[in-house]
């Protein structure tokens, strides 16, 4: 049979969309690399399970000798201070997996040119923000919110009987809302420097900044104008204001209301860079 004597019919089929798995690829592979690096293993695995052991065994303490009670309260204040522990200079462990594990994510791939193979392919600059962030974001809960829920079934399921489950469940919620508002600006905020760059030591530097000058900068301004309306500008400021608003332990301010918005602010910011510094690197390219 002639090709023109052939029927072809037209395929009324949907084409399904790529988009989900597109950035689960992406952070699927950034994990591998992470795993392939011995220093950074130790740095995510080791520090911070260490840090829930020892919180585990201060639960298992308070519930099998009261006596202890007098030295350490399961209460909100205990699972807010384990997710952010020193209002001046908390979550060192989350700076380490930040540095460590967010700096590289889009720098090498300025360095070597391979920003321009992953916008070729059938993927938007969304999908590869979200691969790329996506990767800190996990590493971070695995700090934050995964063991600081384990720690709360821990204590409800050793206490004697369902007294603090019942009068306490909202503390899971607070828990959870809580490490997203602490994880999900920081991993925007170390994505966005390794975007700035193809060192990832200058990210490193200007992540750092950040964090440790906002404080010091603070700091200096509250004692200039003796007041405490300032704690916005320290980023970890904004965070304790509203991990105390989560938990119920803040005063009657509405300080919580401007850090909201602050962080707000600087997360899309970070989209905006973001998405300028990827279009500018896939025309260079």
């Amino acid at each position: 049979m002639l090709i023109h004597d052939r029927s072809y019919h037209h395929w009324d089929g949907q084409l399904k969309s790529g988009r989900v798995s597109c950035w689960i690829i992406i952070a699927r592979a950034e994990l591998k690399i992470l795993a392939q690096r011995k220093f950074v293993r130790f740095i995510v695995a080791i520090p911070p399970l260490i840090y829930f052991v020892v919180h585990g065994v201060l639960v298992y303490l308070v519930n099998y000798f009261p006596e202890s009670t007098a030295l350490l309260k399961i209460d909100p204040k205990f699972f807010k201070q384990f997710l952010l522990r020193d209002p001046v200079f908390p979550g060192f462990f989350v700076v380490l997996i930040s540095v460590f594990a967010g700096t590289n994510l889009i720098s090498k791939d300025l360095k070597y040119n391979a920003l321009s193979i992953y916008l070729s392919k059938p993927i938007s600059w969304i999908d590869y923000i979200i691969g790329k962030t996506s990767v800190i974001v996990i590493l971070l809960l695995m700090i934050t919110g995964i063991p600081c829920v384990l720690l709360f079934f821990e204590h409800s399921l050793l206490s004697n009987d369902l007294k603090f489950l019942v009068q306490n469940y909202w503390i899971l919620g607070s828990i959870l809302v809580y490490s997203l508002v602490v994880v999900f600006p920081l991993s925007l905020l170390i994505v966005t420097f390794s975007s700035l760059t193809t060192d990832a030591r200058y990210a490193a530097v200007w992540f750092i900044a950040v964090l440790v000058g906002t404080p010091i900068l603070q700091e200096i301004i509250e004692q200039v104008t003796r007041s405490r309306e300032t704690e916005i500008i320290s980023i970890w400021g904004n965070f304790d204001a509203l991990g105390m608003q989560l938990f119920g332990l803040a005063p009657e301010s509405q300080i919580w209301v401007w850090s909201a918005a602050v962080l707000v602010i600087m997360m899309v910011l970070c989209l905006c860079v973001l998405r300028r510094q990827l279009r500018l690197a896939h025309i260079r390219n």
